[in-house]
């Protein structure tokens, strides 16, 4: 089971990563980057960045780095193909499967996790 990997490359260039990350870190934008305090580590100036270029962000403090996935997974504590998802519905995209079946059990697997 396994998510397309031209939907994969969609959900990634459609996450406008600095909007994502700025709803959980204060970002302030610092030349052609933006700089926060790191949502990973406690610290008191910042030494987290975000390049929405790239659509990365880098911690200089802890050494964590990733895309928009990398995030979620981090965050919210979630498995790639849950992270992509999240993603997807975010940016209204629909995702194809390698297996048909597998979207109709994640999704009933997730209403057994919420309940």
């Amino acid at each position: 089971m396994g998510i397309l990997d031209e939907d994969v490359a969609r959900v990634r260039e459609s996450t406008d990563i600095v909007a994502l990350i700025g709803a959980q870190v204060a970002l302030k934008k610092a030349g052609r980057r933006y700089q926060g305090l790191c949502p990973f580590h406690n610290e008191k100036s910042p030494s987290f960045s975000v390049n929405p270029e790239l659509g990365l962000y880098f911690c200089f403090g802890c050494n964590k780095s990733g895309d928009a996935i990398t995030f979620i997974r981090e965050t919210e504590h979630l498995d790639f193909v849950g992270a992509v998802e999240r993603l997807a519905a975010r940016s209204n995209i629909a995702l194809r499967y390698t297996d048909p079946a597998a979207g109709k059990d994640r999704a009933k697997r997730q209403r057994l996790v919420d309940a």
